[in-house]
């Protein structure tokens, strides 16, 4: 809370307040595909609904400029969380498969409103709090989206075994609302009230500003670079079975595990964030995500390997979502008017990256298949050669660009 000695907000509470954006992506992701199969929907559409749940999520640059207009960012933030919340708690109330098109909106609409939150949050941080702290609140806010995930998914799983639909959907709604309330401890003054055809030409010269800048561009390569970018925690569990890991192994080291250690790893790395510079981090923990990649793929496919490579290499995840957000962080600056805009331009970028990653990873994997080698270690090795090549890379780039020290600060 804000005092006369620290007159900005306290990192932790940004974690707070994306709580609503984890644990909403925890039931689209998790819960929503469980309750599905359970109702007896074929899986062909039950991938059809998780790829349109995700569609508001890579989009919403387009629409998060409205988050940078007219109301508060906090007033923002408290209304997408609640009318989420209460679009994804009536999914869980709807009778399937026979209400299946109202159920698929519900979960895109929610989806993509609780995706708002993030974008708010990103802004409310680039706004209010010291770059001195950002890699505090890159921490916390990675952290709770990553724990929040775990809570949606596993939780809401529960609630909906364990008791009546509409308890499970209350809790749902709650769990979804509630952290969002944490917002109204900020002190957000109110914006002046400026026609529309003012505030989109700032906002576009904002942005385009930060664009040709040397930090902004360089800074968009940082984030489409296959660098950083933990793609195959989307694909490990597809792998298991390769290491002799069973089914309930995969499900703890790949469901719980993963989850706790990626939302450790994040907020262990905050503080680290705030003393280094943080585009060296980024390039570290690409690094440090090749390491666990060539040892996992070097060693034997075992059990015991396959649970301490997926740890290892959740735990590294957690550095490199924290550096990423505390680079983007960095590159946006203080530009209050298109903060949030700023913000999702550049997320998307990093979304993109983790997306084509995890197609080359699987490439990999059926290239060594064919050839009759162990597809897992194709998928390893593809993902530790495509980070290493983007950390020689921006690492080049940097030295060029900044010179010879790397630093992105003006001299």
């Amino acid at each position: 809370m804000p005092t006369q000695a620290s007159p900005h907000p306290p990192p932790w509470l940004f974690g707070i307040t994306n709580i609503p954006f984890g644990v909403a992506g925890g039931y689209t992701s998790v819960a929503m595909p469980f309750i599905l199969s359970k109702a007896g929907v074929p899986m062909s559409v039950i991938g059809g609904v998780s790829a349109a749940a995700l569609i508001p999520l890579s989009w919403q640059f387009l629409w998060a400029p409205l988050l940078d207009v007219g109301l508060r960012r906090r007033t923002w933030l408290l209304l997408t969380a609640g009318l989420g919340a209460l679009l994804l708690a009536v999914s869980m109330l709807l009778r399937l498969p026979s209400q299946m098109w109202l159920f698929e909106l519900c979960c895109v609409l929610g989806s993509g409103l609780t995706g708002l939150v993030s974008a708010s949050n990103g802004a409310l941080v680039a706004t209010q709090v010291p770059p001195e702290l950002h890699g505090r609140a890159s921490g916390w806010l990675n952290a709770a989206n990553l724990g929040g995930n775990a809570v949606g998914g596993g939780l809401v799983i529960r609630l909906g075994d364990t008791l009546t639909p509409q308890a499970a959907a209350l809790g749902l709604a709650l769990l979804v609302f509630l952290p969002a309330l944490a917002v109204l401890l900020l002190s957000e003054p109110l914006r002046p009230r400026r026609p529309a055809g003012v505030v989109f030409p700032a906002m576009l010269r904002d942005v385009w500003g930060t664009a040709r800048s040397r930090k902004g561009w360089t800074g968009m390569l940082f984030c489409l670079a296959p660098v950083s970018t933990p793609a195959l925690l989307d694909l490990f569990s597809a792998v298991g079975g390769d290491y002799g890991a069973s089914s309930g192994t995969v499900e703890y080291t790949m469901g719980y595990g993963s989850g706790l250690l990626t939302a450790a790893g994040a907020l262990l790395s905050g503080r680290l964030l705030d003393r280094v510079d943080k585009r060296r981090a980024y390039l570290y923990s690409g690094a440090l995500i090749a390491l666990v990649d060539v040892v996992m793929a070097c060693g034997p496919h075992t059990p015991a390997v396959y649970i301490a490579g997926t740890l290892a290499y959740s735990l590294a995840a957690g550095l490199c979502f924290a550096a990423f957000t505390a680079v983007v962080l960095e590159i946006i600056g203080k530009v209050d008017r298109s903060a949030a805009t700023q913000y999702t331009l550049f997320d998307a970028a990093g979304n993109l990256a983790t997306s084509y990653l995890a197609w080359m990873d699987g490439q990999g994997y059926d290239l060594f298949k064919a050839r009759h080698l162990a597809g897992s270690s194709g998928l390893l090795l593809t993902d530790a050669g495509m980070n290493l090549a983007g950390v020689i890379g921006l690492g080049l780039m940097m030295w060029l660009v900044f010179g010879k020290r790397g630093s992105t600060k003006p001299a």
